[in-house]
């Protein structure tokens, strides 16, 4: 099976540095990369005639900039030995990323974020929220300020609930597609205490059912679950976190960020989300 890796871009310096992971990411994994840009224009741009294209200097000025900007990406790809495509969108801005995701047959998606909170990033949504919520692949949350490219520990914090249990078999797989190194970790927190010996016992059955390998069950004491994760991370020297998300609204997610959200702040670790799969 062809491996495809989508990498939304807007060539800021933010979204540099997910494509600089992205390629480590696709000579490690032997991956295809596909470049995607979203272009907002005032009119539906594929339909005009290169005549009234003269009609909107300005538009068709950054659509000239972003096709050479997509084309010096493909270039630097195979320069390094990478297969690379690119796709440039025309939107009215209600065109959604993660459709793509499923038109290419993405097995992740590599993106960046600033890992800035307001009323845009909730309200009205950023690509990168959108696609924790509602993309159906693991998505690579990659900050400007990371410096961890090689990537060989990962760790999966979970609740080892069972709503969750799928995705972290998907976790697992995309832990063995990226030849990483899982580290599975529970934060115990004041709010939902449990001794040891119930956490081991509890985790044991979930990784028995979900789980096609063995792992140690290691456990953090924190008053916030985002604080253990950060304070494991740190403890094990960690390249990236993964968190399953519930893919909450655009609403909810402004009132009650996500763990996930609040890492993407915290941490300049590549943060994994997968969203969790309803039934």
């Amino acid at each position: 099976m062809n491996k495809k890796i989508l990498v939304p871009t807007d060539f800021s310096d933010c979204a540099n540095a997910a494509v600089t992971y992205a390629f480590h990411l696709a000579k490690k994994t032997e991956s295809e990369l596909i470049f995607l840009h979203t272009m907002i224009t005032p009119v539906n741009w594929s339909k005009l005639t290169k005549e009234q294209e003269l009609l909107f200097p300005d538009t068709k000025s950054k659509i000239s900039e972003a096709k050479e900007n997509l084309k010096e990406l493909i270039k630097k790809a195979n320069a390094e030995g990478l297969t690379a495509k690119k796709l440039l969108i025309y939107s009215d801005g209600k065109e959604r990323i993660e459709k793509f995701v499923e038109s290419e047959n993405a097995n992740l998606v590599v993106m960046g974020s600033h890992g800035q909170y307001g009323f845009r990033e909730h309200i009205l949504g950023t690509n990168t929220y959108g696609m924790i919520r509602k993309a159906k692949v693991p998505v690579i949350i990659v900050k400007e300020a990371n410096t961890k490219l090689d990537l060989d520990t990962l760790i999966i914090s979970t609740n080892f609930k069972e709503e969750s249990g799928p995705s972290f078999s998907d976790l697992e797989r995309l832990a063995e597609f990226l030849k990483l190194k899982l580290k599975i970790l529970f934060v115990n927190t004041p709010t939902y205490f449990m001794e040891t010996n119930d956490i081991l016992k509890i985790g044991e059955s979930f990784l028995s059912t979900f789980s096609s390998y063995q792992h140690d069950i290691h456990i953090q004491d924190a008053f916030k679950e985002e604080r253990g994760i950060i304070q494991f991370s740190e403890k094990v020297s960690a390249d990236a976190i993964a968190i399953i998300t519930h893919g909450r609204s655009d609403l909810m997610q402004y009132f009650s960020p996500s763990i996930t959200e609040n890492l993407i702040t915290m941490s300049d670790l590549p943060i994994i989300s997968i969203k969790i799969q309803n039934k």
